[in-house]
């Protein structure tokens, strides 16, 4: 008789491992459907359907209710998702609403060119393809569950936490759009098989837990202006600082950069001396080369230094009044001569002088975040990639920029070539091939794996090799495209980051379960494989004499070097307190940098002796939440790791840091007297003192994470929104939860009172506005008008007065509704991506949205005129704030930085 699920764990509870190989093979194929769903790529969604099982065999024993297991897993994979997304940086967007015909794409595409399969399979491929993208989402995910899935109803029912009625009345509403066609998604769907060894991976990976536990090693957990441009002139030409300070005329190379190649071949002359302004964002010490870090010793974190907190403010856009944070970091670069640290940000190319640990300089020219970096073997140019698929060439000795365009994704990976003359590019499944004297792309490889790891090109130019997330590499000849050698690098767990030595004998890969594999490129050999790190290889760099490999993990939070010759683990690095984005080592090898997108910091360490050189700060994470204190002179900014940062508001000083949540400050909420912080992160919310960040309370009771807060006019109630699509509504003096609003069907986006604390507004994804009754919890009315299938409404607010309410939603769109009519009123048009967040300002003449596009907008809303646009952030607007005056709008984006902008009357 087959055991229920109450049944077998229990029996794995009692030691029963054989069990928990019976509940995988019962929910494989349900946990892989929901993955490639959400992911969109068959294979990395076994291997998150893999993790899946290992963290639930992990929590098991916290699991409270056994019953709820099918649920559980649910929860578990949409974060094991979400986690993929942040670390792989394809695009920093919620996973529900990422568009599906993309993912779909990605997914059938991949799976049919690996198993190769006929003309035939494709055709009922793309048609199955456009067939889904009809559904809405909801009918789409019981299809793919029940026909990929192979589950019944009753099983989506406890999988999705609806019910089987719900599960059955989409499912049935999908086959009537689709009466025609459902054979042929039943036969294709169905004909889709899960790796055999599945199972088997999973219990292996279990035993291999015990082993490492009981050993007392940690298990693994699944889971230009003008002076930036000058100053980058010169400093490329190896000019000291003090060179800087004698020079007279100072060289420019801003360009308006187009959609096209764009060639300054003339250098505009100024005289920096007779521009004050541009002096002073520069600031006197950094040019002069001396050190305003005074009387701080050798190794101090320096983010309070005047400089730094200058530098902030070079090149701010119009009408901000300052940034606050230097944006989050995705790559780090020596020049050759070793002078200077290049780091590509959220923002823009910050430019560090590696004598004095300052900033010389902060490039942007990119309109969106700059995710790589390469320069030339001579060190006379500089190459840099951005998400928005733009690629920059910039030239030390002219200033010239060359702008390379030709890819709408993201550029993950630049290399040069030997001899200097190509640049090669990865973005997607393609590798791009550029002249660097010209700008003209000379040639492509297409037809590549999506998610290619890393390129570099062979010691003779002739071929170019690329490292795929599986651990295949590919060696392919430049002029005719076409592969010379394959093979596959024997390990058994997939790749998180790749390096090669500099020799092109060599590749480090760094994996998702912590080893480090070295393999020949000539033979695809094993020749070593490194242990140490806990999980998440996240980068691995070989020194420039190819004796050492630095690596580095996201999840231990370490920095190690390795001898590569004996494989000997030589020492570990322990001061980061975060995600560790990028490593460099400096081109004499003796010095090693490390920057932390966690903990905000770039670290310089002896590698002779491990010892911790400098470390400079004031880089973030990207943002979560923004919010100002009640009296408007402070601002506090959550971040993805849990981090919680305080700024004056008028000097837009740093003044402190909490830790937060482990997880995430989605939302922060101030209470009237400014005296307590409420911070959703994960699925609680921490009511925190706002002076010394210390935990009054402690707020339970949500199942999935939350995406917004609100506090009632009278300060007395709190309301959270949450992914289980319920609203909580507690007490702000005593923590105790009052009540739950039920009646969205999807996750709650946002929340906000009405100025009379009677009425409080939702927003979901299930594409609906409610109005609640606070007193009694019943819904007051729902108002329908957002038409975009997936995406839902992800922002509301209201305004001063009571009588409008304004909802943003993924339609792009914002509606303007009449409170007393229930109807919408006026319709904004302008943003190109959702709109996610909204607020009015005190005296209610100006409604501001913030949106995905990374734009501001600003809006009368009595006539619906558009005033303004506010554009400056290098990626989507999470979250915006009026001060108390109304003078001061602050904004936070997942670029890493925080602005405060002036706002007219």
């Amino acid at each position: 008789m087959e055991k229920d699920d109450l049944e077998l764990i229990h029996s794995i509870l009692s030691g029963d491992e054989h069990a928990f190989g019976i509940l995988v093979k019962k929910y494989q194929k349900s946990v892989h459907a929901l993955a490639w769903r959400k992911i969109g790529d068959f294979h990395i969604a076994e291997e998150i359907t893999q993790d899946t099982f290992l963290q639930a065999h992990k929590k098991l024993a916290s699991l409270k209710n056994p019953s709820q297991f099918a649920g559980w897993l649910y929860v578990i994979t949409d974060r094991l998702c979400r986690s993929w997304f942040r670390k792989r940086q394809l695009r920093t967007q919620s996973l529900e609403t990422i568009s599906e015909e993309t993912l779909e794409e990605t997914a059938y595409s991949n799976y049919d060119r690996e198993q190769r399969e006929g003309t035939a399979v494709e055709h009922r491929r793309q048609i199955v393809q456009g067939l889904m993208a009809k559904l809405p989402e909801s009918e789409r995910t019981v299809m793919v569950l029940y026909y990929l899935g192979e589950m019944t109803c009753e099983e989506i029912s406890k999988f999705l936490g609806v019910s089987s009625n719900t599960v059955r009345s989409r499912l049935q509403r999908a086959r009537k759009r689709l009466k025609n066609e459902e054979p042929i998604i039943q036969e294709t769907l169905g004909s889709i098989p899960l790796s055999p060894n599945l199972i088997e991976n999973v219990m292996r990976n279990i035993d291999a837990i015990k082993q490492t536990s009981s050993s007392g090693g940690k298990p693994f957990l699944p889971l230009a202006a003008l002076g930036s441009s000058v100053i980058l002139i010169i400093l490329l030409m190896g000019a000291s600082n003090q060179f800087m300070a004698r020079s007279q005329p100072l060289y420019s190379f801003d360009a308006q950069s187009e959609a096209t190649i764009e060639i300054v071949d003339t250098p505009v002359i100024h005289n920096i001396v007779s521009k004050p302004d541009v002096q002073n964002r520069v600031g006197s010490d950094a040019l002069s080369g001396r050190n305003s870090n005074k009387g701080l010793p050798t190794g101090t974190e320096s983010m309070q230094n005047n400089t730094a907190q200058a530098s902030m403010q070079w090149h701010l856009p119009e009408d901000a009044k300052a940034r606050l944070g230097k944006g989050k970091i995705y790559e780090i670069q020596y020049s050759s001569d070793g002078a200077l640290l290049v780091v590509a940000t959220g923002i823009g190319i910050w430019i560090y002088d590696t004598t004095t640990y300052q900033e010389v300089a902060l490039l942007t020219a990119h309109t969106s975040a700059v995710k790589c970096l390469a320069f030339s073997p001579d060190g006379h140019l500089l190459a840099s990639g951005g998400n928005d698929g733009t690629i920059l060439l910039w030239h030390r000795s002219t200033g010239a920029q060359k702008v390379l365009t030709g890819s709408t994704k993201s550029v993950s990976n630049l290399v040069f070539s030997p001899d200097g003359q190509t640049l090669a590019s990865g973005s997607g499944g393609t590798i791009r091939f550029w002249d660097t004297i010209t700008g003209e792309q000379k040639g492509a490889l297409t037809g590549l794996p999506e998610h290619i790891s890393n390129i570099s090109f062979s010691p003779d130019g002739n071929t170019i090799v690329s490292v795929t997330w599986r651990g295949d590499i590919c060696i392919s000849d430049i002029i005719t495209g076409k592969p010379k050698k394959t093979f596959t690098v024997q390990m058994t767990d997939n790749v998180f980051s790749v390096a090669f030595n500099p020799d092109g004998e060599t590749v480090a890969i760094g994996s998702r379960g912590g080893n480090i594999y070295l393999s020949d490129l000539n033979t695809g050999t094993l020749n070593q494989t490194l242990t140490g790190h806990s999980e998440d290889v996240q980068r691995v760099v070989f020194s420039p004499d190819s004796k050492t490999l630095a690596s580095s993990s996201y999840l231990d939070e370490t920095v190690r070097l390795w001898d590569v010759d004996t494989g000997e683990h030589k020492r570990t690095l322990t001061e980061h307190t975060g995600e560790i984005e990028g490593l460099a080592f400096s081109p004499d090898g003796q010095t090693l940098a490390s920057s932390g997108s966690g903990d905000g910091t770039i670290r310089f360490w002896d590698v002779r002796t491990g010892d911790q050189k400098h470390a400079v700060t004031g880089h973030t994470e990207g943002l979560s939440s923004v919010a100002f204190t009640p009296d408007g002179k402070f601002v506090a900014s959550g971040y993805g790791g849990g981090v919680i940062r305080f700024w004056d508001a008028n000097t837009g000083l740093h003044l402190k840091t909490f830790k937060g949540p482990n997880y995430e400050a989605s939302c922060l909420v101030f209470s009237l007297d400014g005296k307590t912080l409420a911070c959703a992160g994960g699925i609680d919310i921490r009511l925190q003192d706002a002076r010394t960040g210390a935990e009054k309370m402690l707020l339970t009771g949500h199942t999935w994470g939350m995406h917004s807060m609100a506090l009632s006019p009278d300060g007395d109630i709190l309301a959270s929104g949450s992914e289980d699509t319920t609203i909580r509504l507690w007490d702000m003096q005593t923590g105790a939860h009052k009540k739950t609003l039920n009646g969205h069907t999807q996750r709650v986006y946002s929340v906000a009172f009405s100025p009379d604390g009677r009425t409080l507004a939702s927003s979901s994804d299930d594409n609906t506005v409610r109005l609640w009754n606070v007193d009694t919890g019943e819904t007051q009315m729902t108002l329908v008008g957002h038409t975009h299938e997936f995406e839902g409404v992800k922002s509301v607010t209201f305004s001063p007065d009571g009588k409008t309410l304004a909802s943003g939603g993924g339609d792009n769109i914002i509606h303007l509704w009449d409170i007393r009519t229930e109807k919408s009123k006026m319709i904004l048009v302008g943003h190109t991506d959702w709109v996610f967040s909204l607020a009015f300002s005190p005296d209610g003449k100006t409604l501001a949205s913030g949106s995905v596009d990374s734009d501001i907008r600003l809006w009368d809303p009595h006539t619906g005129q558009h005033k303004k646009t506010l554009t400056g952030h290098g990626n989507w607007v999470r979250s915006i704030a009026f001060s108390s005056d109304g003078k001061t709008l602050v904004s936070g984006s997942d670029d890493g930085s925080v602005l405060l902008w002036k706002i007219d009357p």
